[in-house]
């Protein structure tokens, strides 16, 4: 199992669902409420649980429009997540896609565009285990052997981008290695 510090917090990553589970919720709620205006609040309101907060906190944190392109990219992601949790599969992949996008505004060729593309892949992926998920629970099996597959592809870019990158850390490599595992194992 995955693990890693979100403000001082411990947090695993779950090898079925790929979603954290925060050991200390409260410590990590009084940081979110310290600390209202980090970026970095959606997605620990998120990984609380509080997805209506995360979801207004994500808006805003897009609302300034002179963002640097890679900024504005990791935020939206971070909002694309909280849609994510929320069952909105579409609008998150619609915003994933747009933060692919601005991962190359500014240097496509650049270690940090590379980094942050690499993440929208991982977590594209993940949006599309369970909306793959979701498909085959109403018994749309053609939808969800898509939606599977293409969560497959974006892991696997994902994977390669960041071991070939040479400058992941091991944590992030671990991490899209267990959602890479995890769609390989299809159950």
């Amino acid at each position: 199992m995955i693990a890693f510090s979100a403000a001082g917090v411990q947090v695993t990553l779950d090898d079925d669902t790929l979603r954290e589970v925060v050991e200390e919720p409260a410590a990590l709620a009084d940081w979110c409420a310290t600390n209202p205006q980090d970026p970095r609040t959606v997605a620990y309101l998120r990984m609380l649980g509080r997805l209506d907060e995360a979801a207004i906190a994500g808006r805003r944190s897009l609302e300034d429009t002179g963002l640097p392109a890679l900024v504005r990219a990791v935020r939206r992601t971070r909002y694309a997540h909280v849609l994510q949790w929320q069952g909105a599969f579409l609008p998150a992949e619609e915003q994933l896609d747009l933060a692919a996008e601005e991962t190359g505004f500014d240097d496509p060729t650049s270690t940090s565009s590379l980094s942050v593309l690499a993440a929208v892949f991982q977590h594209r992926a993940k949006c599309r285990f369970e909306h793959a998920l979701s498909e085959r629970d109403g018994g749309r099996n053609l939808a969800m052997t898509a939606l599977w597959e293409s969560a497959l592809e974006d892991a696997r870019r994902a994977l390669f981008m960041r071991e070939n990158l040479g400058d992941a850390e091991e944590s992030l490599l671990d991490s899209t290695r267990q959602t890479l595992a995890r769609l390989e194992r299809r159950a």
